[in-house]
Parts: structure tokens; sequence; C-alpha cells
């Protein structure tokens, strides 16, 4: 697992200051990779321990196992991706497919029944992802509530969950860990909530656990910048979203 997959994956455990180091480490990655621990804390205007912890938290070993990660983060080659308006094109093709496959008339009744439909994610892109949800279901009038990413607040709002409401969780991985095991308590409540997962393709954990699982897949931009890895482009997920939402309205205008 490299170090842009590790972010990923604890985007919702990271402070705002631990974001900041982040953003530090990778702006720099193959200078930073040379730097002392001391060095680098003075360079950033942090702490030793800050970056100490913060490793921790991303699962490394401790700081030498992250300078050998800033160190492959600067090792990627600026390669464009010549062929980004293909592959939009083909997952866009594909995901058109993926749902058309699917019968979702389950699911569009517990839309439909669901009193408050609360959104929580665990990322910056997750959070756009959720907030345009949100809006998308508020426009055909559902009731919705955007959780903070913080793990405490989805702790909190379990408690308050009530028969009837929908839970939608959007996760780039669908593994973590923290999430999952959160969302598997609230799972004991039995049928009073119905959860809805949104991930990266492929078999996750949240997955598992949700009533209705959504899989997008992302490409890479043609552009990236010095010492990290391409840009991921989430179009093929708003797509899923916006073919979700129409497709409810019809079965709506259909059933009458």
């Amino acid at each position: 697992m490299n170090l842009q997959t590790r972010i990923y994956e604890k985007q919702g455990d990271l402070s705002g200051s631990e974001k900041e180091i982040i953003q530090g480490l990778l702006s720099s990655a193959k200078e930073n990779s040379q730097l002392s621990l001391k060095d680098l804390s003075k360079k950033l205007y942090v702490s030793e321990s800050a970056i100490f912890r913060l490793c921790k938290k991303l699962g490394l070993s401790g700081y030498s196992e992250l300078k050998f990660e800033l160190s492959a983060a600067s090792s990627i080659k600026n390669h464009p991706n010549t062929n980004f308006v293909k592959e939009m094109a083909d997952l866009t093709a594909n995901t058109i497919k993926q749902f058309e496959a699917r019968n979702l008339t389950n699911f569009y009744i517990d839309v439909q029944t669901a009193k408050t439909i609360y959104l929580y994610s665990t990322g910056w892109q997750q959070e756009l992802l959720a907030s345009y949800i949100s809006k998308e279901l508020f426009l055909i009038g559902k009731q919705t509530v955007l959780l903070p990413s913080a793990l405490d607040e989805l702790k909190m709002r379990g408690q308050f969950f009530k028969k009837g409401d929908m839970l939608w969780t959007i996760s780039y991985s669908g593994n973590n860990t923290a999430v999952v095991n959160e969302l598997k308590k609230l799972s004991l409540i039995g049928d009073e909530i119905k959860m809805v997962s949104l991930t990266k393709m492929g078999s996750n954990d949240l997955a598992t656990i949700s009533d209705y699982s959504f899989f997008f897949q992302t490409i890479d931009f043609s552009y990236q910048t010095d010492g990290s890895k391409p840009k991921s482009c989430f179009s093929p997920a708003y797509i899923l979203i916006d073919l979700l939402i129409n497709g409810y309205f019809d079965w709506q205008q259909k059933k009458g």
C-alpha cells in the first residue's frame, strides 16, 4: 500500500493540522525524503512528535518508513495520460451498462419511504460527492442531513437514527476499519435503518455490511504535480449518482 492510498483511507480520521503536514510532505516529496526528522519538523513548523504521530496514524512503522514512502512518491514519472478522453468515454459507457443491469426497485422503495437520509463521508472528494447527493435528493423532495467527516459525529448521530431512516456512506476504499466497525454497531439496530455504500470498484468491507452497494471507478487526469501521483477524476461517480437519482424519479413517474 503506497503513501497516497494510506492517506485516502485515513482522511476521515485526520485533523486539520495533520492534513496540512501531509500537504507539506507531498509538495516537495523528493526533498523531504532526504531530510532528518529534526530538519523536516523545522521546515514544516511542527514538532517531531506531531510527525511521528502522523506516521503511526497512517500505519507506518516510523519516520524511516515515511522517508521511504516519500522517496517512492517522488520517483513517479510524469507520464501524461494521453488516453483520458477514451478512458472517460469507456468508463461512462460501463457505468451506464452496470446501472441498467441492476434491478433497483427495492432500493427506490426504501429511498421513497426514508424519513431522513443521512450522508457520511470519509475524505475531501467524498465530502463533495455527499454534498452533491444531498442537493440532488433535496430537489426530489427528500430530507437529507450531511454529517461531518469526524467519526465522533457518526457515533453521536447514530444514537438518534430512527426506523425508516437511511444512511449513505461514501468512502474511497470502503475499508476504513474504524468507520466499518461503527457501522456494524449501527447495523445491530436491525431493520430500523437502511445502509447504502458508495465506494470505488472492488470488494470491500463497507459494501459487505451495506443493504445497497454502489461502485464507481476513477481515472487519472493528464496532468500531475511534481512529486505526487496523477490526480484522480471522479466524474464516473457523479454520473452514477445522476443515474440513480434520475432512475428514482422515472420509477416514481411510472408507479404513479
